[in-house]
C-alpha cells in the first residue's frame, strides 16, 4: 500500500479508553489489547482502534479448526467529523488489516455492529468485511456507571457482576487472509506453532497452550 495521507501510528489503552468515553456510543472501552491504533492531527488522537482477541465461543463459532487465530476489532471511535480532518475513518482501518496486524498469527478478523445504536456497518464495507451472521443478543451494562460492555473482559464473563438491559441486532462482520477452513494451515504456513505451557492449565483443567514463531 502506498504512504497513507494521515498519522496512525500505536497508541496506548489510556488514549483508546479517553476517546471512547467521550464519542464512542457505549461510552467506554475494554481492559485490554493486542494492537491499539491512532490517528494524530497536531498531536491529539482523533480517532482509535482496538483490537483483541473475541471470547472462545464467538472465536470457535466463526473458525472452529483455529479460534486462535481469530483477532476482533473490539473499539473504534473518533472525533466529531468537523472536529478532523481524516475524511474516512475506513482507510486506516483498512490498513491495519492489511499491512499493520500479523495476518500470519491472525487470519481471520472479526467485528460487529450494533443496530441498536444507529450503526449500519458501512466504514466496515468501505474496508473490505464481508457480512455474516445476524444475531439478537442481550445487551449489559456496569451496574454503577450504565457503561455498556461485553459480559466477556479480560477471560472472564461477567454474568454475575453486570446488568442486563435489554436486547439488540448485531451484525456480524468478518475478514479472511486465507481460504475458509485452512486457518491454522495458514499460520503453520506463517512459522507458528502450538507449544504447551509447562505447569499451567485451563480452569477447565485442560493443559494450556500458547503460540510462538519458530525459528
Amino acid at each position: 500500500m502506498k504512504k497513507p495521507g494521515y498519522d496512525m501510528r500505536p497508541c496506548s489503552l489510556k488514549e483508546v479508553r479517553a476517546l471512547c468515553e467521550r464519542h464512542h456510543q457505549y461510552g467506554g472501552a475494554g481492559c485490554s489489547f493486542t494492537y491499539a491504533f491512532g490517528v494524530y492531527e497536531e498531536g491529539e488522537v482523533v480517532a482509535v482502534y482496538a483490537w483483541q482477541p473475541p471470547a472462545p465461543g464467538a472465536a470457535r463459532s466463526v473458525c472452529p479448526e483455529a479460534p486462535q487465530g481469530v483477532l476482533a476489532l473490539s473499539r473504534m471511535a473518533a472525533v466529531p467529523r468537523e472536529e478532523r480532518r481524516l475524511n474516512h475513518v475506513s482507510r486506516p482501518l483498512r490498513r491495519q488489516m492489511r499491512v499493520e496486524i500479523d495476518r500470519g498469527r491472525w487470519p481471520v478478523l472479526i467485528t460487529y455492529h450494533d443496530e441498536s445504536v444507529g450503526h449500519t456497518g458501512h466504514v466496515y464495507k468501505c474496508s473490505g468485511w464481508r457480512p455474516t451472521i445476524r444475531r439478537k443478543r442481550l445487551v449489559y451494562v456496569h451496574p454503577e456507571t450504565g457503561v455498556r460492555t461485553s459480559n466477556y473482559c479480560c477471560g472472564d464473563t461477567g454474568y454475575k457482576t453486570l446488568k442486563r438491559s435489554g436486547y439488540a441486532w448485531f451484525q456480524r462482520w468478518e475478514h479472511w487472509a486465507c481460504e475458509r477452513g485452512n486457518a491454522w494451515e495458514h499460520m503453520q504456513a506463517h512459522g507458528w506453532e502450538r507449544v504447551r505451557i509447562r505447569g499451567r492449565t485451563w480452569r477447565s483443567g485442560n493443559p494450556a497452550y500458547t503460540y510462538v514463531k519458530g525459528g
